[in-house]
């Protein structure tokens, strides 16, 4: 947490970044220095898939060859880093507002837009002014560091669990207590989060937000409630 004159920043920290950029790439280089070793032991075992392409690879011999394959390692885990930590929220909390980076999107909300905020088993959610979900994503640092960072800056602090969480429901087709088109949105999101489509389901969510229902996921399962906004 990095905290500045008007505003304080969630993020990882310095020495959580150092260690993500330097782990999977040696990790990967590690791997890919012995990959032609582990490839000729691989191909005497003939349950194991891939034999062709092992087969290149256990073909590979001397230290020139061990190179390559370690710099094609550490590339690897560097692309992995990468695609981690483009998966790392990044909040950014002022006065005014709350700047939110993820996946390459940014999500901007006004304060005066926001009527609670709280963190539910690490993941970070903001409450519109109706009792619906605005955001809904994991947040490293969790916690106190957030609580400390939102309290900070004047917003309604609700706690370390949702404070609706006791009103959600878990869907199932035709849902009677909803409307047809609720239940099938509903039944197109549960599509998409079998595929793991994150774009389709978060689209979905706020198509299904749209009508006056917050959801939920545990894995694959969708919970919901309808709005209710917090008592003043």
């Amino acid at each position: 947490m990095n905290e500045m004159k008007n505003q304080t920043v969630l993020e990882l920290s310095p020495v959580e970044k150092a260690v993500g950029w330097l782990v999977p790439p040696l990790l990967g280089a590690a791997i890919g220095w012995f990959l032609p070793v582990i490839a000729r032991w691989a191909v005497t075992l003939e349950w194991v898939p891939f034999q062709g392409p092992l087969g290149i690879i256990a073909s590979f011999h001397g230290w020139k060859a061990a190179i390559v394959t370690a710099i094609i390692g550490l590339i690897g885990g560097a692309w992995l880093t990468q695609a981690i930590f483009k998966e790392c929220l990044v909040a950014i909390v002022s006065d005014s507002d709350v700047s939110l980076k993820i996946h390459n999107e940014e999500s901007v909300f006004s304060r005066d837009t926001i009527s609670g905020v709280f963190m539910d088993q690490k993941q970070l959610v903001l409450l519109g002014t109706e009792g619906q979900e605005l955001f809904r994503e994991k947040l490293e640092p969790a916690g106190v560091k957030a609580e400390k960072a939102f309290r900070r800056h004047g917003y309604v602090w609700l706690g370390l669990e949702d404070p609706f969480k006791e009103e959600y429901k878990r869907w199932v087709p035709d849902t009677p207590d909803l409307e047809p088109g609720v239940n099938a949105l509903l039944k197109a999101r549960e599509k998409a989060l079998k595929k793991d489509d994150k774009a389709d389901v978060k689209e979905l969510k706020e198509e299904i937000s749209k009508l006056g229902i917050t959801v939920r996921d545990q894995g694959i399962r969708q919970y919901w409630r309808t709005y209710k906004s917090l008592p003043s």
